[in-house]
């Protein structure tokens, strides 16, 4: 089973693209390495405030996959330098 999730955020509190790009970067660090999934941002290159990710994960059922998927939302979801705005999950 391979699960993906989109997840959008807003970024109030920066104020250029170095801002955001430290922050992505610490993210994207994070969920890798307490996860083990695949993060890379997918959209809003451009913008300071918004950003958006794409993780995904390879599991025997869709269950585990799932469960991963929504800890590593959680995570992003916990900070208190963004919000999320949008959670797109899909199956294979």
């Amino acid at each position: 089973m391979i699960g993906s999730v989109r997840v959008e955020c807003m970024l109030y509190d920066v104020h250029s693209l170095k801002e955001k790009r430290s922050i992505i970067k610490q993210i994207t660090h994070q969920i890798h390495k307490q996860f083990n999934i695949s993060i890379t941002e997918i959209d809003f290159h451009d913008l300071w405030q918004r950003c958006a990710f794409e993780m995904a994960t390879v599991s025997v059922d869709q269950v585990m996959a799932e469960k991963i998927l929504r800890q590593a939302v959680n995570l992003i979801d916990e900070r208190s330098d963004l919000e999320v705005t949008i959670v797109n999950y899909e199956w294979l």
